[in-house]
């Protein structure tokens, strides 16, 4: 047996599950059972294999003849197109026409880029599962909500990566790319929450922004919730809920980048962060609870809430302004107090970013320069300042009904941590 023949027949297995598993879900693709009632003319599970490995076939002899693939690919392209026309109105779409001819494209992928192959054929198996969703969702969907995906999407994949990196302030800390990231996190958390409202409801939207929110800023969190709330006073308690459990994502998030770095800081910090994350999983129990006593009230259905446009970038822009004087303010500090002031450099840096200290303090316990025990101490500093500002933004931008029990809580997790730190 030839050294390669183990190879190619592994090649010809996996073109041929390819085709199997795409043929597989184009069977069931007519109410979930397999199709009998028009079987000779249904492109069923061995015609997509066979495409598929003859795609296969056509780019193993195309290292010899190069101009075999694209010959095959014709040829199955135009066989697709006559089964076609032959069924006439007897199926009118052309998605497994397009699927059948996708195959055969996988198929000669195959001997190419196999891992690639595999994975654009199960991205072709989901987007052929998801037409009951497609068929359901579409509909609802609003030109303002495509607009906003398109602008987020453009932000990201446009704007943030021509943003420059390097800060060029008179500090250094002003950089173009970090603030712009900041600006868009808000206006994708308030995206987030709209779309998470819409899907989800009430209650589970808030559940999703709060979680997915807090793994990126519990800050932008808060300041997205806080702004919609003083637009919509329907949002209060689901935007409280939303805060609290962002914050308490916030409190794992740092135990996890610090065990990451160092496991002994992450093991001091267990204690006053556990606290901490605690009680704001209380408060966001408490916030669950009442939004549960609202709706039993006969309260607002989730579908008429009056959401606002899910991509908000003018009150974004306002966070960054506010973020930018916060950043020159911590660098202020820092060079005024010198390396000497640790801990107020660390209150400094929490004001603005606490996974920015996490980082710092836990790579300088590792190097030796300071211990675990200052090292946790630093961070629940940074931990404790940064929870400060969001409550106070909170007040202030959510107006007292949203901010005094966001407040209320952070205080007493405050004075938890506190206590457990020292």
């Amino acid at each position: 047996m030839d050294i390669l023949t183990p190879s190619l027949l592994l090649e010809s297995a996996v073109a041929g599950g390819v085709g199997l598993f795409i043929g597989l879900e184009r069977e069931h693709s007519d109410g979930g059972e397999p199709t009998h009632d028009h079987s000779e003319d249904h492109l069923g599970v061995r015609t997509f294999a066979i495409l598929a490995l003859f795609g296969w076939m056509c780019a193993l002899l195309g290292d010899a003849l190069p101009w075999l693939p694209p010959v095959g690919l014709f040829v199955a392209g135009g066989l697709v197109v006559a089964h076609y026309f032959r069924v006439g109105d007897k199926d009118l779409g052309l998605t497994t026409e397009v699927a059948a001819a996708a195959t055969c494209a996988l198929g000669m992928l195959v001997h190419y880029q196999r891992d690639l192959a595999v994975a654009v054929a199960l991205a072709v198996t989901l987007l052929l599962m998801a037409k009951p969703w497609f068929r359901r969702t579409i509909p609802k969907l609003r030109r303002v909500e495509l607009m906003s995906t398109f602008q987020l999407m453009v932000v990201f994949a446009v704007v943030l990566p021509l943003l420059p990196v390097e800060a060029h302030d008179p500090w250094g800390v002003l950089s173009p790319r970090k603030i712009g990231l900041f600006i868009a996190l808000i206006a994708a958390i308030s995206y987030v929450g709209y779309i998470s409202h819409r899907l989800f409801g009430v209650s589970g939207g808030a559940g999703v922004t709060g979680l997915v929110g807090g793994l990126a800023s519990s800050t932008v969190v808060t300041v997205a919730m806080a702004q919609q709330s003083r637009a919509d006073p329907q949002m209060v308690l689901p935007g409280q809920l939303s805060t609290f459990l962002a914050n308490t994502v916030m409190f794992a998030r740092v135990l996890v980048v610090s065990a990451f770095i160092d496991r002994s800081v992450a093991a001091a910090l267990a204690l006053p962060l556990g606290s901490m994350g605690i009680v704001m999983l209380g408060g966001a129990g408490w916030k669950y609870a009442a939004l549960w006593r609202e709706r039993g009230r006969g309260g607002e259905p989730p579908d008429a809430l009056a959401l606002a446009n899910p991509f908000a970038l003018v009150p974004a822009l306002k966070w960054g302004v506010l973020l930018s004087a916060v950043l020159i303010a911590m660098a202020v500090a820092h060079q005024h107090f010198g390396a000497r002031g640790l801990y107020v450099a660390a209150a400094a840096s929490g004001l603005a970013d606490v996974d920015a200290v996490t980082v710092a303090v836990s790579r300088q316990c590792e190097h030796g320069i300071v211990d675990a025990a200052t090292a946790s101490l630093l961070i629940t500093v940074a931990v404790i300042s940064n929870t400060v500002v969001k409550g106070a933004m909170a007040v202030g931008l959510g107006g007292p009904g949203f901010g005094r029990p966001i407040a209320l809580v952070f205080a007493v997790a405050i004075a938890v941590g506190v206590v457990a730190a020292l």
